[in-house]
C-alpha cells in the first residue's frame, strides 16, 4: 500500500505499516498506517474469505471423519490437554478482563484520551532512559537466577562463557531471538539481537529458559523429549518473571519502573485478553462453517463483536479491527487450529508455578526441575498433579491472575 510516514507516499508492505501501527511513538502516523493496513486487507478480503472457508471447511470435515466432536479436539490432542482445563482457564481469563479494562483506562488517560483506540493499544507510553551493557545484562541475570537454583545459574553462566549466545544485532542477520536444541552436545544455542533496552534483557532471560529446559531434559530419548506447545514456554517465562521482579525491586527511577510494567501489562493484555478474542472469533467461525460458507462482511463481524466482548469498554467502539482474521496466519492452517491458546497457557502457567514458589520457597527448585523434565511424557494435568497442582480447578489459574495484578495495581500507583 502506499504510505507517507513522513514526505511522498511511499509503496510499503503490509507488514511494515502493521508494525507502524503497533510501535510508532507519533499517534497521526499509527492512526493514517490502521486506516491503510484496513484498506489493504479490504481489496484482498474476498479471495481471503474463501481461503479461511475452505481451511475451515476441511477441519470440520476431517474431524468428523476421524470421529472427532470438533475441530477442537485435535488441537487438545495435540496440546496434551483436557477440554475441562482448556474451559476452566479461559473462564478465568473471563473473570479478568475487567482488570485489564482498568490498565486500557489509565492507559487512555496518560495519552489524554477517554478510550483507547486499536493502534493505541501496543504503544509505549512513557520511556526510560536506562540501557544495559551486555556485561551488565549477564550479571543481572546470573545474580538472579543463582536466588532461585544454582544448577538455573550455572548452565546460564556456561552459556554466557563458552559463547552459545550470538547476541548482537549486525548487517544480514535475522531478527528476534530463538533458542536452538543440539542434542548430540547436550547444549543449546541462543540467537538475540541485543541492543542495550530491557526488552532484549529479558529476551536473553527467555531464550535461556528454553536452554534450561534442555538441560533438564539431557539423558532423554527423542521422542521423550518431545513437548507440547502448552508446556514449551514453562522455563522461559519462569525466567521473564524472575528477571522482572529483580529489575521492578532494583529499577532507579519512576520512568525505569513504568517502562518495566507498561512492557509486561502490554504482553499480558496480548496474551490473554486478545488471544481470547480469537478463540471465540475461531469458535463460532468452525460451528457456523458447519452448516454454510461465510462472507468476508461476516468474518469481520464476528471478529470485531469478538473484540467488543473482551475488550468491552477499554477500546473505543469505533476504532476495532474488523480484519485481524485476514492477517492472522494461524487461521489459515486445516492441521493445527485454534494456535493461540497454548500462548496463553504458556503464561498462565509460568506465573503459576512462580506463584507456587513464592509460596513454597527454596524447596520448590527441586520440583521444578522434575517437572520440566517430564513434559515429554503424559499430560499438562498429569504433570502438574505429581507436584500437588489441580489444572481443572480454578485457584492455580487465579493465583497467576493475581500476580498480573499486583504489577497493575503498582503501574496505577505509579
Amino acid at each position: 500500500m502506499p504510505f507517507a510516514e513522513a514526505g511522498e507516499p511511499q509503496e510499503m508492505p503490509v507488514a511494515a505499516l502493521h508494525n507502524l501501527v503497533c510501535y510508532h511513538p507519533d499517534e497521526g502516523v499509527r492512526r493514517r498506517a490502521f486506516e491503510a493496513e484496513l484498506r489493504a486487507w479490504e481489496t484482498v478480503s474476498e479471495p481471503l474469505a474463501a481461503c479461511l472457508n475452505g481451511v475451515k471447511g476441511t477441519a470440520n470435515t476431517l474431524a468428523r471423519r476421524r470421529g472427532r466432536p470438533d475441530a477442537l479436539h485435535a488441537a487438545l490432542e495435540q496440546a496434551r490437554l483436557e477440554r475441562a482445563t482448556l474451559d476452566t482457564m479461559m473462564s478465568v481469563m473471563r473473570e479478568s478482563f475487567p482488570m485489564f479494562r482498568r490498565h486500557f483506562a489509565a492507559k487512555a488517560r496518560r495519552l489524554g484520551k477517554e478510550r483507547l483506540a486499536w493502534w493505541d493499544l501496543q504503544a509505549t507510553v512513557g520511556g526510560s532512559d536506562r540501557c544495559y551493557s551486555y556485561d551488565e545484562a549477564r550479571d543481572f541475570i546470573l545474580t538472579r537466577f543463582a536466588t532461585f537454583s544454582g544448577r538455573l545459574e550455572n548452565l546460564a553462566a556456561r552459556a554466557f562463557r563458552e559463547g552459545w549466545i550470538d547476541a548482537e544485532p549486525r548487517k544480514g542477520k535475522v531478527g528476534g531471538a530463538f533458542c536452538a536444541e543440539v542434542p548430540g552436545l547436550e547444549q543449546s544455542r541462543i540467537l538475540a539481537n541485543f541492543d542495550g533496552s530491557f526488552d532484549q534483557l529479558l529476551a536473553l532471560a527467555h531464550e535461556l529458559g528454553h536452554a534450561f529446559h534442555n538441560e533438564c531434559l539431557a539423558g532423554l530419548t527423542m521422542i521423550q523429549r518431545k513437548t507440547p506447545m502448552t508446556l514449551a514456554e514453562t522455563a522461559s517465562i519462569f525466567n521473564e518473571t524472575l528477571v522482572t521482579e529483580a529489575a521492578l525491586t532494583t529499577a532507579g527511577s519512576r520512568e525505569e519502573e513504568l517502562t518495566i510494567l507498561e512492557s509486561f501489562l502490554i504482553n499480558a493484555s496480548q496474551i490473554v485478553v486478545d488471544i481470547a478474542s480469537r478463540y471465540l472469533f475461531e469458535k463460532e467461525v468452525f460451528e457456523r462453517r458447519s452448516h454454510s460458507e461465510l462472507s468476508a462482511d461476516d468474518f469481520c463481524e464476528i471478529t470485531s463483536r469478538c473484540q467488543r466482548e473482551t475488550y468491552g469498554e477499554g477500546l473505543d467502539e469505533q476504532f476495532l479491527d474488523p480484519y485481524m482474521w485476514a492477517w492472522k496466519p494461524h487461521y489459515y492452517s486445516a492441521t493445527l487450529s485454534f494456535y493461540n491458546f497454548p500462548y496463553a497457557f504458556g503464561l498462565l502457567f509460568g506465573l503459576g508455578l512462580y506463584a507456587e514458589y513464592q509460596r513454597r520457597g527454596p524447596s520448590f527448585a527441586a520440583d521444578y526441575e522434575a517437572l520440566l523434565r517430564a513434559t515429554g511424557g503424559g499430560t499438562a494435568e498429569e504433570l502438574a498433579a505429581r507436584h500437588g497442582i489441580d489444572l481443572r480447578l480454578p485457584d492455580f489459574w487465579r493465583a497467576s491472575m493475581r500476580l498480573i495484578e499486583a504489577r497493575l495495581e503498582r503501574y496505577l500507583a505509579l
